[in-house]
């Protein structure tokens, strides 16, 4: 099967053919060839045979495959899978997945990359074995990309200028790891800061709650007791009382009959100041602890060969057979971290 370079072409999802593309039925094809008919098909033969992979219930089975559903459409988008999908890429697909079940059940193969210092000899060389096949792929892949920049001019630098997708977002991880555990960008100083304004917001809203409560109850007590007028009190009590303003800011209180003069606080000339005051509340309010950064749970910079394939599948990317076959591979070996596995993190806890 020759190859044909593809023309810039819009497609029906409006990008050209080189960048991305979408064909529904194609997708169909795509999804039930690499997701949904694989997954429990895996499932079975891995637990007749026994074969190393992580007991899931059903809720972990149904979580894994909506995420390989959406990552699918990720790559089947970008990937430019709906222009090169065919028998070809679901055959290697095929071929892929159990082979690297069964290469994971040799003794020397189980074992993780975060472990490489320890790994016995034909882990080296089962590791030395794979990077040569990925880098001939990788180089032969460039090549057909060196011949489509004749036709899409411009394409090879994208298409190598991709490769920093993946690099910048593992920097960004190392990044987050190295700021958990040793807050080497004093993150924590700014996580201090927004606590703190978080702690005045929430006591200035204590407060105003607490003084609308206050003058609320105020006015519910008037309703309730209204205040007697002074009229009303000499009347009642037979004492006249007569207020002069003094010096000082007094009001002297005379009481006739016993002609005894006596000193107290002034009051505004209004109702209010004939009202009995309760003893004054308090809003009781925890005063701020500051945050302390610790590394009482450390990460662990931990890939998985999900992780890789997943990327590489982007550049299989040719009306080619080799890369239908390279993609084929790379979605087989993703998958089957999936089926196995789960989506593991790359950062862990």
């Amino acid at each position: 099967m020759g190859w044909t370079p593809m023309e810039p072409d819009f497609d029906t999802c409006g990008m050209t053919n080189w960048v991305g593309s979408f064909d529904p039925v194609m997708f169909i094809y795509f999804m039930l060839a690499t997701v949904l008919i694989p997954y429990p098909v895996y499932v079975f033969v891995a637990t007749i045979f026994n074969w190393e992979h992580r007991a899931k219930r059903p809720a972990r089975h149904y979580q894994d495959i909506l995420h390989a559903t959406s990552y699918g459409v990720i790559v089947f988008i970008f990937g430019n899978y709906a222009q090169t999908l065919n028998w070809i890429t679901i055959l290697a697909f095929w071929i892929t997945w159990p082979s690297y079940s069964l290469i994971a059940e040799l003794d020397f193969a189980k074992t993780s990359l975060p472990s490489w210092k320890t790994w016995p000899f034909g882990m080296y060389a089962l590791f030395a074995g794979a990077t040569a096949v990925v880098l001939v792929f990788t180089g032969y892949h460039i090549y057909l990309g060196a011949i489509l920049n004749r036709t899409v001019p411009g394409f090879l630098g994208y298409y190598l200028l991709g490769l920093l997708i993946p690099v910048f977002l593992t920097l960004i991880g190392y990044a987050c790891l190295k700021q958990q555990n040793l807050d080497m960008f004093g993150l924590s100083k700014l996580y201090n800061w927004i606590l703190n304004l978080k702690w005045r917001r929430e006591a200035y809203v204590a407060r105003k709650n607490f003084k609308k409560q206050q003058k609320l109850e105020a006015a519910k007590q008037r309703s309730i007791n209204p205040p007697a007028s002074s009229s009303a009190i000499g009347e009642s009590t037979g004492v006249q009382l007569h207020q002069t303003q003094q010096p000082a800011g007094t009001v002297v209180v005379q009481v006739e009959g016993d002609q005894q003069n006596e000193q107290q606080p002034q009051h505004p000339a209004t109702v209010d100041a004939l009202d009995v005051m309760a003893p004054e509340a308090q809003v009781l309010i925890q005063p701020y602890t500051p945050y302390i950064w610790s590394a009482a749970i450390p990460g662990h910079f931990h890939p998985h060969h999900w992780q890789l394939f997943y990327i590489l599948a982007f550049f299989t990317r040719f009306d080619h057979w080799v890369s239908r076959v390279g993609a084929g591979i790379t979605l087989g070996c993703y998958m089957q971290g999936i089926m196995a596995y789960g989506f593991d993190y790359l950062i862990e806890e």
